[in-house]
């Protein structure tokens, strides 16, 4: 299980979303939309959270890779 903390940023692959780690609500991870534009917010687990970045589904996105954007 990996250990998230404010600010990590990840993708969605449906949509090429961004969303940035928020905090928690009630046990759950918090993930909040970088375009202003959308205002929902994506709320799992953390395990949902590991399962979607194993299949592919979100990926988080590292420094190396906000550089090259």
């Amino acid at each position: 299980m990996k250990l998230f903390v404010k600010g990590h940023r990840f993708e969605t692959s449906y949509n090429h979303e961004t969303y940035a780690y928020a905090g928690k609500w009630s046990g759950s991870v918090v993930l909040a939309p970088e375009n202003d534009e959308n205002a929902e917010v994506l709320i799992y687990t953390e395990n949902e959270i590991n399962e979607l970045i194993e299949t592919g589904e979100l990926k988080q996105i590292t420094d190396q890779e906000m550089v090259m954007r």
